[in-house]
């Protein structure tokens, strides 16, 4: 699933720097092999793009207060860092996606 997501979208991508943990949407897809195909489906989401989605979307949220990053590496949900100098992580733009086209209904 990270092979699916993080090279097409998301930017704090580092091909070269393994991670031991994902982002919160990574770990919620990978749980879900299914959805495998639908995500290989996505077009890239350039910048702050969620596919349509709101950045509050309490389904968004829930995904976030997940993640192992949002308590010490989370620009994108920090009240501190403007919004144009960050954007959502590869998984979320991810789970968007997937709620957006309906492939998903909830959380």
């Amino acid at each position: 699933m990270r092979e699916l997501i993080c090279p097409r979208l998301c930017r704090y991508h580092k091909p070269d720097k393994p991670e031991e943990v994902g982002c919160g949407g990574v770990l919620w897809l990978e749980a879900r092999s299914h959805l495998e195909g639908a995500v290989a489906k996505l077009p890239p989401q350039p910048g702050r793009g969620l596919y349509g989605l709101d950045a509050d979307d309490p389904r968004l949220l829930a995904v976030c207060r997940a993640c192992p990053y949002r308590a010490e590496g989370c620009d994108f949900r920090d009240p501190g860092v403007p919004p144009e100098a960050c954007e959502p992580c590869g998984g979320l733009k991810a789970v968007a996606g997937l709620l957006a086209t309906g492939v998903i209904q909830e959380l």
